[in-house]
């Protein structure tokens, strides 16, 4: 009950915590998309005067460890890896098993979150930067990307030399926040496109027991080979929820009850073809509230990504990605049947020349970015469509309109 009261009072909300706790500070928030702040401690009596006149709505601070996180009408945690390239002692980008550059991102966890959670629910992520360095307004805009493409929130939080730059004036730390801000309108203007589901022809079947409160599972080394995927908890395992899906990903097949054999045989049964795990293949799960793997963990990950990446390797559910070295993407339907395809880019320069074929027919696409919307030009490929992007500077969503086939065409 509380988490459905605290849903509804804080739907639409853009959270920030916020560091200040004078009047005068909220001045920062003339033309800012952010209407919620989430408070260490009880504000004093002009902080929330003044809050209230601008009709913030003001929260104490209330995060659930992730592990302890169970399917709500409203979530939060602030356990989180920091969005970006992860680099190696040497400086040298670090590719994991997948061979990829590796991404330290919160998707794969929080878009296991938004499938088990009920429609319309509230997941945020509260993050804190990394303390000791001045961020980018690059790296802060990574950080909103990475739970919006996964239809959460982040809490805003800077680091604290960059909260005392921008009390200061200092003009690259107004930059910082302007960008931060713009990031956020984007996201918000385009919100339908956030809370949509993912949409791919291939699916993971995931639970607690096979990684999905973790970091760095299978749904982040799918995403890193820029493949569409549905993820779908095992509790959710009925073929209604299955509409579309060719291809279901079960890496965990001992974890499953008998009932929920006969639902996977059900689905089977629909014409769903069923990729099982390696037999008796088992992982165990960190202790003490560790959420990413250790290396002996990430090695037996591995036995598991090894039959995952053949058998996915050169296939399109949907759409494929190419030229997108440090980004990562995530494909949405939208009710109208047009799919949106969120790109981030982690890395602190602009990645050029993207490549994306879809596997269907499309008849317009349409580039939004934070500086606006451009056309993007589409051609035939001998199977499906190609769309380039030109040049991707932090995040950006592709729409794609589809061709919609006649209904003797469709299979």
């Amino acid at each position: 009950m509380l988490s459905l009261l605290l849903a509804v009072q804080l739907a639409g909300c853009v959270p920030a915590r916020w560091p200040w706790t004078d009047a005068a500070s909220l001045g920062l928030l003339d033309g800012s998309p952010i209407n919620c702040l989430v408070l260490e401690a009880e504000p004093g009596p002009e902080f929330a005067g003044a809050a209230s006149g601008r009709g913030l709505r003001l929260v104490r601070a209330g995060f659930t460890p992730r592990a302890s996180l169970t399917p709500a009408p409203f979530m939060a945690t602030d356990q989180g890896l920091w969005p970006g390239v992860r680099a190696e002692k040497q400086g040298q980008v670090e590719a994991r098993p997948t061979s990829a550059a590796w991404v330290d991102t919160n998707t794969g966890y929080l878009r296991y979150l938004r499938a088990a959670a009920p429609p319309g629910a509230e997941v945020w992520i509260g993050v804190k930067p990394p303390e000791r360095e001045v961020l980018s307004g690059r790296r802060y805009a990574q950080a909103i990307a990475d739970a919006a493409m996964s239809g959460a929130r982040w809490v805003v939080s800077l680091d604290t030399a960059l909260a005392a730059l921008l009390r200061q004036g200092e003009p690259r730390a107004l930059d910082a926040w302007a960008r931060i801000n713009g990031t956020l309108r984007f996201y918000e203007t385009h919100r339908e496109m956030v809370d949509a589901p993912d949409f791919s022809r291939l699916a993971l079947l995931e639970d607690p027991s096979s990684g999905a409160l973790m970091s760095g599972g299978i749904v982040d080394m799918i995403a890193a080979k820029h493949i569409p995927l549905r993820v779908v908890p095992v509790p959710e395992l009925k073929p209604e929820r299955l509409r579309g899906v060719r291809t279901l990903l079960n890496i965990d097949p001992a974890g499953l009850t008998d009932a929920q054999r006969e639902d996977l045989m059900a689905v089977a049964r629909q014409g769903v073809a069923l990729i099982n795990g390696p037999p008796g293949w088992r992982l165990s799960m960190p202790e003490g509230g560790a959420f990413v793997f250790a290396d002996d963990q990430v090695k037996r990950l591995d036995e598991v990504w090894r039959g995952v990446n053949s058998f996915i390797w050169g296939k399109n559910f949907a759409v494929r990605v190419f030229g997108a070295h440090s980004v990562l993407s995530n494909l949405k339907q939208l009710p109208d049947g047009r799919l949106a395809l969120h790109l981030v880019n982690y890395s602190d320069y602009p990645v050029e020349a993207i490549t994306i074929h879809a596997a269907s027919k499309v008849a317009r696409a349409t580039l939004l970015t934070p500086r606006g919307p451009q056309p993007a030009e589409v051609y035939p490929l001998e199977e499906g469509c190609g769309i380039d992007v030109a040049k991707l500077d932090d995040v950006a969503i592709l729409v794609l309109e589809m061709v919609r086939e006649p209904a003797h065409e469709k299979r």
